[in-house]
């Protein structure tokens, strides 16, 4: 039987394949002349298509360049019909055209930019007379107005503050595509329609994904603290009325200092950290969605000691936040820890939250962090990696410079110490060190630090073992020696001339590949560092006032500094 079965079946298909045959000629077929793409526009290499918001930004659609016809290119185009999509949204009938950004974002519906993330689309040829599609895979990046790259410029203007932005963007020069900046100045005051009041203290980066994807910005001046959304600069809030229980008695803030969400997937949000004129502390502790958290209207307790906090430090994105108690003389830690709260004390019921916590360190080893002499001013705190082994997790490194008056009157100290978070306590690795500057800096000097621990490119493992100081108009960087024993350093002075005293500095925070150096005289000046010993000069821009602070914009990670 199961042979017959098979039998069947041979001749069915040997039936079925003879009449395919018989019926060629039954079809008409026609040749199809397709476009010749410049590349395989797919999934996988889509053609990138970039643009910018903002008013006066368009965006170019340019099928031009992305294929030729063979043969008669002038007859064969007659015959097709062209179509732009973003997602399902047609935005274009033409082979090349020009959109406003804005006009674009509002036709695909978009409502929240992103910095990392792009549309789909598609570049449709159509033949007109058979409605034959031939595709070409698209990727669009619609970035906000400030984006990934951008600056933001803090300055005086004569009695009040301006916020400018340096804007980084592909223009043309000679014929070739090329990175160009582009000053857009007083950008507060023309976003917001009034000036920013006060003498201009620093930017404060918030990661405040509630705000925008970007985070927010601070602008902090001995009379205001605004909060500006990092992707359009439009005010969104002042400090002074982020508090739970109404602003504090004479509140007027110096310094302020956010600890980033080192893990937000496990529920932890940022810590905010607002030092005072007279060195009160407040804090506040955000969810990790940013949906709660309001600075607590009491200031934080650190001990029967009491407190005076005048220095909040630099760290590493989501790290340790070193702090100076001019008071007592000492280091203390802004950190945040987890506490297990379970109300019902049933097993399975508990949960966890974060705290904002500020450790005092209480014993030191080669530098005197628990308690400095007194007379001692301390003129910068940093969390630091110039040393690999022994460090990272819950263990930081961080670098402290200050004068000691009974030591030395010539000479500004440097010392490494470091700590650890879960143990509260200061460690021991016997890499602790200290030593002299060959001058004595005073609270004019402008520090630079890095503590990345990526490890991407040589000049970040450079920037590791350098430090930056400025005495006047002049810069100057210390050079340690990369092997973990050779305590050795050098002090070399960074190869250029500025226009008047330096004001403020800055890492491209990324690659830590650019110095920005801004001037008493509103000049900026941007070197490309990836050979230290030969700096190149990438642009100079004038913003009319003191340069008081700069920062980059764009997502961090907590292997970055945290600037």
């Amino acid at each position: 039987m199961m042979k017959n079965i098979k039998l069947y079946f041979v001749l069915f298909m040997f039936g079925w394949l003879t009449g395919c045959f018989e019926d060629e000629g039954n079809y008409t077929y026609s040749e199809l002349n397709p476009p010749i793409w410049v590349q395989e526009f797919n999934d996988i290499s889509p053609k990138n298509i970039y643009g910018y918001a903002g008013d006066g930004e368009v965006m170019k659609f340019l099928g031009s360049s992305m294929f030729r016809w063979e043969g008669d290119s002038a007859a064969r185009a007659a015959e097709v019909r062209y179509e732009w999509k973003i997602g399902e949204v047609v935005i274009g009938e033409e082979l090349d055209f020009e959109i406003p950004t804005d006009e674009l974002v509002e036709k695909i519906g978009m409502k929240r930019y992103s910095n990392s993330q792009g549309e789909w689309g598609t570049f449709n040829v159509i033949e007109k007379k058979t409605g034959v599609v031939f595709p070409a895979r698209l990727y669009v990046w619609i970035y906000p107005r400030f984006a990934v790259n951008d600056w933001f410029i803090l300055s005086e203007n004569g009695g009040n503050s301006k916020v400018s932005v340096i804007r980084r963007r592909v223009v043309s020069e000679a014929g070739e595509k090329v990175w160009g900046y582009e000053l857009n100045d007083n950008v507060y005051k023309q976003i917001n329609g009034h000036e920013v009041p006060g003498k201009p203290l620093d930017l404060v980066m918030e990661t405040s994904r509630d705000v925008s994807p970007s985070g927010a910005c601070v602008i902090l001046t001995d009379q205001v603290a605004y909060e500006v959304n990092s992707q359009n600069m439009e005010k969104v809030s002042e400090v002074k009325d982020q508090f739970l229980d109404g602003e504090p008695e004479n509140f007027n803030i110096a310094i302020m200092r956010e600890k980033a969400p080192q893990s937000p997937s496990f529920g932890e949000g940022a810590a905010s950290f607002v030092a005072t004129k007279d060195g009160r502390l407040f804090t506040r502790m955000r969810s990790a969605n940013y949906l709660s958290g309001k600075y607590l209207t009491e200031p934080y307790y650190i001990d029967a000691k009491g407190y005076r906090i005048t220095k909040i430090g630099h760290s590493l994105y989501g790290g340790m936040i070193p702090c100076y108690d001019e008071k007592n003389r000492r280091v203390v830690m802004a950190t945040t820890w987890r506490v297990d709260v379970n109300e019902s004390g049933e097993m399975g019921e508990g949960t966890s939250v974060y705290k904002t916590r500020v450790i005092p360190i209480k014993e030191d080893y080669a530098v005197e962090v628990a308690g400095f002499p007194e007379g001692t001013e301390v003129l910068y705190l940093s969390a630091k990696n110039h040393i690999s082994w022994g460090y990272g997790g819950t263990t930081g490194l961080f670098t402290i410079y200050y004068n000691d008056p009974t030591r030395s009157t010539e000479n500004t100290f440097v010392g490494d110490f470091s700590y650890d978070n879960r143990n509260s306590v200061l460690t021991y690795m016997g890499f602790e060190r200290w030593f002299r500057l060959p001058v004595k800096l005073d609270a004019s000097s402008v520090f630079l630090v890095s503590a990345s621990q990526r490890d991407i490119s040589a000049e970040v493992n450079a920037a590791k073992y350098r430090d930056f100081y400025t005495v006047g108009n002049k810069l100057y960087y210390i050079q340690r020696n990369t092997g973990y024993y050779d305590k050795s350093v050098r002090f070399l002075e960074f190869n250029a001339e500025f226009s008047s005293k330096i004001t403020s500095l800055a890492y491209a925070y990324a690659n830590l590949d650019q110095l920005w150096v801004g001037c008493e005289d509103g000049n900026i000046f941007a070197y490309d560092i990836t050979n230290i010993a030969s700096p190149r000069l990438l642009f100079k821009k004038n913003v009319g006032g003191k340069v008081v602070s700069m920062k980059q914009i764009g997502w961090h990670t907590s292997y970055e500094d945290w600037y």
